[in-house]
């Protein structure tokens, strides 16, 4: 990756902090300071970025995306796939240790009620 690539990263990054991340200006008489995170350390994604990054493509999920396998749940682990089926994030454990089964089971209703 050339320094340009990284640079448009960083770019992208810095605006998808702005726009979701809690960032809140620090406000001064004649200054503003906005505080941003490292966005890579030690080569890797900021764990808190990816957190983020995580939630906001996990709120823009869709039944559809499970019903694919993007999204799976089973034994407590949640994995999230790209589009080819490669996993890109695992969460351990899951909250409320959902199984598949339970979230099969609610998919009729889910679609009932966002119809």
């Amino acid at each position: 990756m050339n320094e340009d690539s990284i640079s448009k990263l960083e770019e992208a990054l810095k605006k998808f902090w702005s726009d979701y991340g809690n960032s809140n200006p620090i406000k001064g008489v004649h200054t503003e300071i906005v505080i941003e995170p490292k966005f890579f350390m030690n080569g890797k994604l900021n764990p808190e970025v990816a957190d983020l990054m995580l939630s906001v493509y996990l709120s823009h999920s869709t039944i559809d995306d499970v019903k694919k396998g993007r999204i799976t749940i089973s034994q407590g682990v949640m994995m999230v796939k790209d589009k080819f089926g490669k996993p890109v994030a695992e969460i351990l454990p899951f909250v409320g240790q959902l199984r598949e089964a339970d979230l099969i089971e609610e998919l009729p209703a889910a679609q009932v009620g966002g119809a």
